[in-house]
């Protein structure tokens, strides 16, 4: 069987993880609240019975999961509780995605871990931009290899077929509510699903709500 998520643009396989993500924390019982940011920031509020909290969700086709140093700590991963992982469960032939739900400060210590392996190996890791940690243990005892092996510590709370990943919807921010939006998985039929979908996009990209795009069509003949 193929790699479905191969023939999949990055931006709709992002999509699909972070509905995977979404879904599952909503199983655990959580209402979930979008904050503000830029990009694919993706720190979300967890409303819970009595317990909120900040969560990063992160997504992952290698079972790589990225965190940007920033001035001595971590961006999008100091100031939350928990993280939210959504990954295949095969680089090569995934059948599943699974999620999961780790304490931030695990997360935290090892991206740090991870980090002084490689500055004391003479590597140069720049501020604002991704480093990265494997989620399954690496053992080749690289600098790059340190602060691995965060799944052998925790289960998945929940996995999917990738059948059952097509109809997981996102939850998008929407002012001071939150609604869910989906972006169309399938191929656009009609100048009207293009507009919305680029409004989407774009919104994304400038860290405001669809409703605020505003796009002008013209076709010339």
């Amino acid at each position: 069987m193929p790699n479905e998520f191969s023939n999949l643009k990055t931006s709709e396989a992002w999509h699909r993880l972070v509905g995977a993500a979404v879904q599952a924390v909503k199983s655990e019982g959580y209402e979930l609240a979008r904050q503000p940011g830029r990009g694919r920031s993706n720190v979300w509020k967890l409303k819970g019975d009595g317990d909120d909290q900040l969560a990063s969700i992160r997504t992952t086709r290698d079972r790589w999961i990225a965190f940007p140093p920033m001035k001595g700590g971590w961006k999008t991963l100091d100031d939350v509780k928990v993280v939210v992982v959504a990954a295949v469960d095969d680089v090569v032939d995934p059948k599943n995605v699974e999620v999961y739900m780790f304490p931030a400060d695990d997360v935290r210590e090892r991206f740090t871990q991870s980090y002084k392996a490689r500055i004391e190996a003479g590597q140069t890791i720049r501020d604002n931009f991704g480093m990265w940690v494997c989620l399954d243990r690496d053992d080749r005892g690289l600098p790059a290899s340190k602060g691995s092996g965060l799944v052998d510590h925790y289960e998945p709370i929940a996995v999917y077929s990738m059948s059952e990943m097509e109809s997981l919807q996102e939850v998008r921010q929407e002012n001071t509510n939150y609604s869910e939006h989906r972006l169309p998985i399938e191929e656009p039929k009609t100048i009207a699903n293009v507009l919305s979908r680029a409004s989407v996009a774009i919104a994304r990209i400038a860290g405001v709500v669809p409703e605020k795009v505003k796009l002008d069509l013209k076709i010339e003949s």
